[in-house]
């Protein structure tokens, strides 16, 4: 038997110890890596399929190394019982078997089919399958800034290709939808929704979003640079719930649009009356924010910094305080003979005022700056500052659905969406305004250090889960104030303290 299959020489023995030294290295490392991949209990089947393996590979590992030591004493020393010899036979006849062509083959087959197997542990860890954004339309035209991105991100992860779902331009509108979508019952298609700031308390506080899992932030998309004031809307500001509940995918603050020929003005007197923007009165989101920017002009309160409403001493209502009613007054006076229009954008309106000449000087977001500039003229003649008084803190926020199956890959998106190079892509070639001090370090765009300014000193909307409901019962009684020469209904303040509150209020 012997003659037939010579001992294995101590060189391929010492190989051997090495090379069975390596599979029980492996399935220990593996096995380590997907038991303790997830934090708490499994949730899903994928992560309940990957502590199987993960303990299966332990428990290879574990016999293995009984094995093993028990091979390396018969290799290293001469046999000294008939098992010991027989398992150096069945070495010799491997040995033998491999010299053969046909044998290697078949053992590469095997391998082969086993190799599929690494397929359930990806090696970026996300899901496979598409992913769906809900979103408004994307409002810096055809440079499409946020297609970009995507194209991007589609080009990086085939197997987690993005499309998004449009839900329009008008707010009430976009929250309708994703309201839809988002609750419970609903339907539940978007993995990712780009949320205004206004709507993150009312979807944190109805679970229709989750809270991102720190332990798997990237260190691209940690938030080291985000502007503090901006990267608070993503966290719970209404109650105690910690973390973080979604990344800022762009920021705005109100600007100051001048022609070269027009002067700078000093105070919200000096400009909102013969302003672009004093040429339409429309009962949208837009009324709230003119209406809110008019009253903290002239040192009016009505909502604090923190996003709270000024309440009185018995908390029954708002309290208007001289300043505020003030403020009323002289936004009835700036609208004056006007009747509200139906249908119609308030900022596109002012643009398309202020861009064909009919007034010197605009409030507008920063995206109407590239429009400005596709004009005739352009940049050249345009003066782009802050407000001479704190603007309206706006901006979109990327957020997980509660519902999606993907919520690996959709955090992993919405990290990469609002990475520091995403965000100068978004405000370079978007006209965005950035949630990063990283893009207004880099960007080349003249206005950058003003936008920057203006975002920090910006100031939130009231901070409820009931903001819709708030906007409306607030734009009906700024609109009777406006027809009334500032002055407001009798259960104005009461009706708006009840409906951040409840929901509701009393009729």
């Amino acid at each position: 038997m012997n003659d037939r299959n010579p001992p294995l020489r101590m060189p391929y023995r010492i190989l051997l110890i090495a090379a069975a030294v390596v599979p029980v290295v492996l399935s220990t490392a593996a096995g380590s890596v997907l038991v303790n991949a997830e934090e708490g209990f499994p949730d899903d089947a994928w992560e309940w399929g990957k502590l199987f393996l993960g303990a299966a590979l332990l428990v290879f590992a574990a016999c293995a190394l009984t094995f093993l030591g028990w091979m390396a004493r018969v290799l290293l020393r001469r046999p000294e019982n008939e098992d010991e010899l027989r398992f150096l036979e069945l070495l010799n006849r491997v040995g033998t078997a491999f010299r053969k062509p046909t044998r290697v083959i078949a053992t590469l087959v095997a391998l082969m089919v086993l190799a599929p197997i690494a397929w359930l542990v990806p090696s970026d860890g996300l899901e496979p399958g598409e992913l769906l954004i809900m979103s408004a339309r994307d409002e810096s035209g055809a440079a499409n800034a946020r297609r970009i991105l995507v194209q991007q991100w589609n080009q990086a992860h085939p197997d987690n290709k993005v499309k998004f779902i449009d839900v329009g331009t008008e707010p009430d509108q976009q929250h309708t939808r994703m309201v839809s979508d988002a609750r419970k019952g609903g339907a539940h298609e978007a993995d990712v929704y780009v949320l205004d700031v206004v709507y993150m308390t009312e979807f944190i506080a109805n679970g229709y979003i989750r809270a991102l899992d720190e332990s798997r932030r990237s260190p691209e998309g940690k938030s080291d640079d985000f502007l503090d004031n901006v990267l608070s809307t993503c966290q719970d500001m209404s109650g105690n719930r910690e973390g973080l509940w979604a990344l800022p995918f762009n920021t705005d603050a109100g600007l100051l649009y001048r022609s070269s020929g027009a002067r700078e003005p000093a105070s919200w007197q000096d400009y909102f009356p013969r302003s672009a923007n004093a040429a339409h009165l429309v009962g949208s989101e837009s009324l709230t924010v003119t209406a809110l920017e008019a009253i903290w002009a002239h040192d009016g309160e009505v909502v604090n910094h923190d996003g709270g409403l000024v309440l009185t001493p018995d908390r029954s209502a708002v309290d208007f305080d001289q300043n505020a009613r003030e403020a009323l007054r002289d936004l009835a006076d700036s609208y004056r003979g006007k009747d509200p229009e139906d249908s119609v954008d308030a900022e596109a309106a002012a643009l398309d005022a202020f861009r064909g000449g009919k007034a010197g000087v605009m409030r507008n977001w920063p995206v109407a700056y590239d429009k400005l500039a596709a004009t005739a003229g352009g940049p050249p003649s345009l003066k782009v500052t802050q407000l001479p008084h704190e603007s309206v803190l706006g901006g979109q926020n990327l957020a997980v659905s509660a519902w999606t199956d993907k919520p690996r890959a959709a955090q992993a998106l919405i990290e990469f969406l609002t990475s520091p190079s995403s965000e100068l892509i978004l405000f370079e070639v978007g006209g965005f305004a950035p949630t990063r001090e990283y893009a207004y370090m880099y960007a080349t765009r003249p206005y950058r250090d003003e936008l920057r300014a203006a975002v920090k000193r910006a100031r939130l909307r009231p901070v409820t889960p009931h903001y819709t409901e708030f906007s409306a019962t607030f734009r009906e009684g700024v609109l009777y104030a406006i027809s009334n020469k500032g002055r407001y209904p009798a259960d104005f303040p009461r009706k708006l303290a009840s409906v951040v509150a409840t929901g509701s209020h009393d009729n």
